[in-house]
Parts: C-alpha cells; sequence; structure tokens
C-alpha cells in the first residue's frame, strides 16, 4: 500500500482544516482562533497532524504533558484522537500514535494515558494492541460554561 499522507506538528494553517474534523465528529462550534492559537502556543501540549499529499489534514492527535506528585515525574495524555473515517484504515490511527508516543517518550513521561470512548469508532481494542491497559479509575467530567 503506498502512503498518501504525513504526519507533522500542526501549524495555523492548518485550523480550518482541523475545525472540519471536528465538526464531522461532532463538535460543531471547536477549533476557534482564540484556542487553536492557545493550543499551538502552549510548551506542554504537542498537536501533530496527518496530512494527504494535499496538505489537508485527515487525523490529528493533541497530546498533554505535565508533571505528576505521585508518579514522581511527567504523565502524557492523549487529550483527542481523531481521524476521518476515511483513513481509518490506511495507517493514520498508527501513525498519529508512533508520534504522540515518541513524543511522550522523548520528554520522559512516566506514563501515557488516553480515555476511550464506546462510541468511537477507535475503541479498546486498537488501544490494546497498542500496548494500552485498562487502569483502575473512572473518569468523570464537570462541566464549566458551555463545555462540552
Amino acid at each position: 500500500m503506498a502512503i498518501d499522507f504525513k504526519i507533522r506538528q500542526a501549524r495555523r494553517g492548518d485550523r480550518a482544516g482541523l475545525a472540519e474534523l471536528l465538526r464531522a465528529h461532532g463538535y460543531p462550534n471547536a477549533a476557534d482562533t482564540n484556542t487553536m492559537l492557545w493550543v499551538f502556543n502552549h510548551p506542554e501540549i504537542s498537536l501533530f497532524v496527518a496530512v494527504d499529499l494535499l496538505e489537508r489534514p485527515v487525523g490529528y492527535v493533541c497530546l498533554s504533558l505535565r508533571p505528576q506528585l505521585r508518579l514522581c515525574g511527567r504523565i502524557a495524555t492523549i487529550d483527542e484522537f481523531i481521524i476521518d473515517a476515511g483513513w481509518l484504515n490506511r495507517g493514520v490511527p498508527e501513525a498519529l500514535l508512533d508520534a504522540a508516543l515518541k513524543r511522550a517518550k522523548d520528554m520522559d513521561s512516566k506514563r501515557i494515558e488516553v480515555t476511550s470512548h464506546e462510541e468511537s469508532p477507535i475503541g479498546a481494542d486498537f488501544w490494546a494492541r497498542h500496548g494500552f491497559a485498562r487502569i483502575a479509575s473512572e473518569v468523570l467530567g464537570y462541566a464549566c460554561g458551555e463545555a462540552r
């Protein structure tokens, strides 16, 4: 199979494409300019994008890194992992995950966490195949304002 995409750091010109991906995944008001710039410039966030041969985003992964006292070091969290449905079986999820794992390991993270949602096309079996295991925790949310 020919590789018809590449993985790179996201840049400001990707905003419209990332917003389109988010809309397609049920987030119609996401990726506003201010938040996008905040994410791009945040020192503890890495945003990798998969782009097709015309440089259009077809998926992305957002990785947050932060120190955690109980782990005596840095923890990495895959906060967002979104791939266009047409690219799910073309190696994009694996390539994006590889980029995130490399970054987390390069930053000497003690653990990498991800929340897997039942309705996601990237299910728990994908994460298990790549070395992720369920940990004794439950994600609970509290909505501040209009955030989803």
